[in-house]
């Protein structure tokens, strides 16, 4: 009969052996996160147990109510919004007035400054500030008639645009007019001066004066 010796060290270099051949497995967290190269820019890879989410978001979805929310549907649709808030300002008072229409002048004496507030939807994209008269309006405008808009509540750095309003009073029918391209947001805020001594007056409504044109 023949008999093995086997000592302490064999057997525990056969024990490690055996734990590491074995499958790893965590309960230490709820949720894994990688990013594994299938997911767009700015997001990351989640698995979460409660909600239960797998895939890319923007955001922790892990423990929120509703999960990811980049799953939620769009509520944008492409249109138009007239009727901002109107504040005119006597310059160089610096006190508004709230007044529902476009009415600026500038003279040798006095000088009327407006802005206007748009409210928008949250998704909203792409933005154009633009002002525009159905073929029944109430519409005057001088000589020199050039209104520069920047965005803010200040006329200071570079314009977004201009509206030149100069005869097209006279012109029948109904016309829109861009004034440039402006960043999106649920709350979009301009300011309208006049480059020369002149006056414009515009009654706006629901199809009259400045307006956003938005897509999604």
């Amino acid at each position: 009969m023949h008999f093995h010796k086997i000592t302490l060290g064999t057997t525990l270099a056969a024990l490690l052996s055996l734990t590491t051949a074995l499958p790893t497995t965590s309960y230490s967290s709820p949720l894994t996160t990688r990013d594994n190269g299938e997911c767009p820019s700015g997001k990351a890879y989640y698995v979460c147990n409660e909600p239960k989410f797998r895939g890319c978001c923007s955001i922790d979805p892990c423990g929120r109510e509703g999960s990811c929310p980049d799953d939620k549907p769009s509520t944008c649709t492409p249109g138009q919004i007239y009727q901002p808030k109107m504040q005119t300002y006597l310059l160089p008072s610096s006190d508004p007035i709230s007044t529902p229409n476009l009415n600026i002048s500038k003279s040798a004496t006095a000088e009327w400054d407006q802005t206007m507030t748009f409210s928008g939807p949250k998704d909203a994209k792409t933005c154009t500030l633009m002002w525009g008269v159905p073929a029944e309006r109430n519409f005057k405008a001088g000589q020199n008639a050039l209104v520069r808009v920047w965005q803010g509540d200040k006329a200071e750095g570079e314009s977004v645009g201009a509206a030149d309003f100069t005869n097209w009073p006279g012109v029948e029918g109904p016309h829109t007019h861009t004034v440039g391209t402006v960043q999106c947001g649920e709350e979009m805020v301009f300011r309208a001066r006049l480059d020369k001594d002149s006056e414009v007056f515009l009654e706006q409504g629901a199809e009259t004066g400045w307006y956003i044109d938005y897509k999604c």
